[in-house]
């Protein structure tokens, strides 16, 4: 993976740009919500607080992390709304594939944001690094979530039962990818 300036990619209604320091009080707005934070993993329990937000938005709008990390933030009419990107750990890289993860404000499901926003990104990494695979994790309870990776193509692998422990609960996950053949034959090439 080579070490390249993070773009700015726009959709016909979002814009996904890197993060800044100035994206503490969108993020915080958007965390503190119990519902969003409901399928969320690997975050702080509610409330998520300002040090919280602060320390999120310093990781991710530090370009040193980007060759792991590449998260871009949503912005939907100058504000952020939720976050995007690619998860790639030193086996990832080695075996030619990449994690997608992405949450969104709960005032912004179902609008189709964020099949808009995981779309462009999918085209972005596969045009821009030689993936043969992307896959993504979810909650099998989370059907939001699941209709999102239907509608990008992606099939289901299984689930791992009891696979994580998050606020004292096991939980469930569940795999989907999609092979580059199969996201350039959707896309018409």
């Amino acid at each position: 993976m080579d070490n390249k300036e993070p773009p700015v990619i726009i959709t016909e209604r979002l814009r996904l740009r890197p993060f800044s320091v100035n994206d503490v009080e969108d993020m915080l707005e958007y965390t503190n919500d119990p519902e969003w934070a409901r399928y969320q993993v690997n975050i702080p329990p509610i409330p998520y607080t300002r040090k919280d937000a602060e320390t999120t938005v310093a990781m991710l709008s530090d370009p040193s992390n980007w060759e792991v990390l590449q998260i871009f933030a949503i912005v939907l009419e100058g504000k952020v709304i939720g976050e995007i990107g690619l998860n790639q750990r030193g086996e990832d890289r080695q075996n030619e594939r990449a994690e997608i993860v992405y949450s969104l404000s709960r005032q912004h499901w179902g609008k189709g944001l964020m099949t808009e926003a995981a779309r462009a990104v999918m085209n972005w990494a596969f045009q821009t690094y030689s993936f043969n695979r992307m896959f993504t994790t979810c909650d099998p309870r989370n059907s939001r979530s699941i209709r999102v990776i239907e509608k990008l193509g992606m099939s289901q692998e299984g689930t791992l039962r009891n696979h994580l422990k998050w606020n004292g609960e096991s939980r469930d996950v569940m795999y989907s990818s999609i092979l580059r053949h199969e996201w350039l034959s959707s896309r018409g090439k």
